[in-house]
């Protein structure tokens, strides 16, 4: 099974890029944000539990998002290949998402798209886009603001370890969506 991270900042078009490669590829889109929201959306325990950090522009504690992922990655184990759309988002989740992995013998990370992009753009993007997909998260400037910062501060440095070097491939998220995947079909079709 191929393992494909995309990580950067919110509103870098990681979601945009996940749902293309699942479509020509056929992989999972696991995406922590969108299962978060549909459990929102559905009022479970899960979903209360995170609006409250969700809502005001912080990170869902490991705690929480790892033990949603490990019921939620149990649903793909006969996948050709998954893509993890904000997650992981800290160092303890990079472990539990290796350690999930060993456990039920599923392979190891594959490639890991480091989308970057300057800060007014990425403000810019997540506003455009709270006033059409109405997210709580995206609509409020000071809301949008502390996320940029979260992810900064928490997000931004978890793959800065030797281990990783040669599976981190840097994309410019500031390219329009068909030149980023045009890129990124590259790097996976080099995979299968």
């Amino acid at each position: 099974m191929i393992h494909i991270i995309l990580f950067g900042p919110p509103g870098c078009g990681k979601g945009t890029q996940a749902k293309i490669i699942s479509n020509k590829f056929g992989f999972i889109h696991l995406s922590t944000g969108m299962i978060f929201r549909d459990h929102m959306k559905k009022k479970t325990n899960l979903g209360k539990l995170a609006s409250c950090y969700i809502n005001k522009g912080i990170l869902v504690p490991d705690a929480i998002t790892t033990n949603m992922f490990y019921i939620e990655i149990q649903k793909y184990f006969n996948a050709k290949g998954i893509i993890y759309d904000g997650y992981p988002r800290t160092k303890n989740q990079i472990f539990s998402l290796e350690k999930i992995l060993k456990k039920f013998c599923l392979g190891k990370i594959n490639i890991i798209f480091y989308f970057f992009i300057q800060k007014n753009l990425i403000i810019n993007r997540l506003l455009k886009r709270g006033k059409t997909s109405y997210r709580n998260d995206d609509t409020n400037i000071i809301t949008v603001q502390r996320r940029i910062k979260e992810y900064e501060k928490e997000t931004s440095l978890i793959w800065k370890n030797y281990k990783w070097k040669n599976n981190i491939i840097r994309l410019n998220a500031s390219l329009s969506v068909e030149q980023i995947s045009f890129f990124v079909e590259k790097k996976i079709i080099n995979l299968l």
